[in-house]
């Protein structure tokens, strides 16, 4: 009986300790937030300049000459696989870097000012979930979870994102960057190799129709049993023949346009499924500004009121030898 009260009141006192300890945590809650109530009337006047800074950042990032443009298309591959291309990309990604814009100008063919319009290029992965659905992969988090997920990359294609200030430019720049990546040697060479094997394989194809065709179409003599008789000089085909070499022809033919086709919609390396896709509401609009810019500005205001509540200690804490 005694061993059972001890361990009720060793229960009581386990729950009083952690309703103790919940209580500690809300009052210092509590108190944290008057003095952050207190902190922020106080220097009410300097979070009120470091907002109107924040504010007026935010209208001088968004004046009409420095808005910019985001336009994006998806590129398949006719050779070589997504990380070759996207290597190419990141090449194209630090021109736009670079202040000169010289490496830029030639790698596209562009004008001074065509060049100083671009203001980034890059590529991203397209990543098939596990349920088949299809989705850019813009925060690389295959990277972080490919090794506890049956999600696949796709190889064959990217997305191209390409940012300027200039929205006309994003016309000429699909044939700009097609040209840029088919210049590329190993893609020249890979891609004639592809095509020499295509017109062998319609070569042989052809020859095995005709083939067909003549033996289909030949006439055999064939000679009646115990008789010299001929049957007109031909041999009779059984209707089940005639069908079996239909058949072959109609399939041969079906593999000639398969390929005729590659051969004329898949010429060079690379192919944009479609033009630029071009977002009319600017990435530096002012209200996306304004969201990205005042709260910035509003913590480092917070940061000068810390500083100058906290000076004298700060002062004393640096003449301390």
């Amino acid at each position: 009986m005694e061993e059972k009260e001890k361990k009720e009141l060793d229960l009581i006192d386990i729950i009083r300790t952690i309703f103790n300890y919940i209580r500690k945590i809300v009052f210092k809650i509590w108190d944290f937030t008057v003095w952050l109530l207190r902190f922020l009337f106080q220097a009410k006047w300097i979070l009120v300049v470091a907002v109107i800074f924040g504010i007026l950042y935010s209208f001088y990032k968004s004046r009409p000459e420095k808005l910019h443009y985001r336009g994006e298309t998806e590129i398949r591959f006719n050779v070589y696989d997504a990380y070759f291309y996207r290597d190419l990309t990141n090449a194209l990604g630090l021109y736009t870097m670079d202040e000169n814009k010289s490496s830029l100008m030639q790698a596209l063919d562009l004008t001074r000012e065509e060049a100083n319009n671009l203001l980034s290029i890059d590529s991203y992965f397209f990543i098939k979930k596990y349920l088949g659905a299809v989705k850019v992969d813009y925060s690389y988090e295959f990277e972080a979870i490919k090794r506890d997920t049956n999600d696949v990359r796709l190889n064959d294609r990217l997305l191209l994102v390409v940012t300027s200030r200039d929205t006309a430019i994003y016309s000429k720049l699909l044939k700009k960057i097609k040209s840029f990546y088919e210049s590329n040697a190993i893609v020249q060479e890979e891609n004639a190799i592809r095509m020499r094997h295509i017109d062998e394989k319609m070569r042989m194809i052809n020859n095995e129709i005709q083939l067909l065709d003549s033996l289909r179409k030949k006439e055999y003599f064939k000679k009646e049993s115990g008789s010299q008789a001929k049957l007109d000089q031909t041999i009779l085909l059984s209707e089940k023949e005639r069908r079996l070499y239909h058949d072959d022809i109609l399939g041969l033919e079906y593999t000639m346009q398969g390929l005729q086709w590659e051969k004329e919609i898949k010429p060079g390396g690379v192919r944009f499924m479609s033009p630029f896709r071009v977002d009319p509401i600017p990435v530096n609009n002012l209200r996306k500004s304004l969201v990205k810019y005042v709260p910035v500005f509003f913590i480092f205001g917070c940061f000068v009121a810390l500083g100058w509540k906290f000076r004298k200690k700060i002062y004393r804490f640096l003449s301390e030898k």
